[in-house]
């Protein structure tokens, strides 16, 4: 049985829509299916044993390279791959170096051990990742980068650019999230609502694209519209999906 003090997810691989209409229009479809394909961001991975980035790193690389390290149960390359969720989260942010710098400071090797240790699972929770602790992993955006790196099929990120939907759309998965600033607290509710977003974009991957996209890949096609300043027609896809 969960404990009832902590949120335990159980993410169901089937979809949650029970009609035979289809709420997105064969255009809109086509409006995800072509910003999933677009995406873009920097397929950034720093190789620590070299001291140098890859220079060669697809996404589907950084995603297998990261998660591997996570789960590899050593300290020190478990280290690593946090670090490497920090340099890819912060690719395209100056401070990027100062923050991994810092994580690997102050991330004690007891963190470390017990990360290890719960990075055995699939799907961790959001909140069993937070009671971790890690230095620069305390907000749901980085957390859910971790969950994301370790169950890219289920999983995918939450951040304040995806919650930029909510200033245009109610009713959504999202509509129970809000934000403090630039952090999205990991809080009961958030936490809720964070397995509701995962399970959202399975749904539409087995509704409309025969399950073929990842839970990630269908957050990224989100994330595309976003951020080429097309928030209103992510927000209405979300809604009527």
């Amino acid at each position: 049985m969960p404990e009832p003090a902590k949120l335990r997810h159980f993410l169901v691989l089937t979809p949650l829509w029970s009609n035979q209409n289809v709420p997105l229009s064969s255009a809109q479809q086509e409006e995800l299916r072509l910003a999933m394909e677009s995406y873009c961001f920097p397929a950034a991975y720093f190789d620590y044993s070299l001291g140098a980035p890859l220079e060669s790193a697809s996404i589907r690389d950084v995603e297998s390279r990261v998660k591997e390290a996570l789960q590899s149960g050593s300290v020190d390359t478990v280290r690593d791959g946090l670090s490497n969720v920090l340099y890819w989260g912060y690719a395209q942010i100056g401070y990027r170096s100062n923050r991994i710098q810092r994580f690997r400071e102050l991330v004690t090797v007891s963190m470390l051990e017990s990360a290890a240790v719960l990075f055995k699972q699939r799907s961790p929770s959001v909140i069993d990742i937070m009671e971790l602790k890690l230095p620069e992993f305390s907000g749901l955006s980085f957390v859910s980068k971790i969950r994301m790196f370790l169950d890219p099929e289920r999983s995918a990120v939450l951040d304040k650019q995806i919650l930029k939907m909510n200033k245009v759309a109610v009713g959504t998965v999202l509509s129970g999230l809000s934000g403090n600033g630039t952090s999205i607290s990991i809080t009961q509710k958030h936490a809720q609502a964070y397995e509701q977003w995962c399970q959202k974009l399975l749904d539409i991957s087995i509704r409309y694209f025969e399950a073929k996209p990842r839970a990630v890949d269908v957050e990224r096609g989100f994330f595309h519209l976003i951020q080429t300043e097309r928030v209103e027609i992510a927000a209405t896809l979300l809604r009527d999906a």
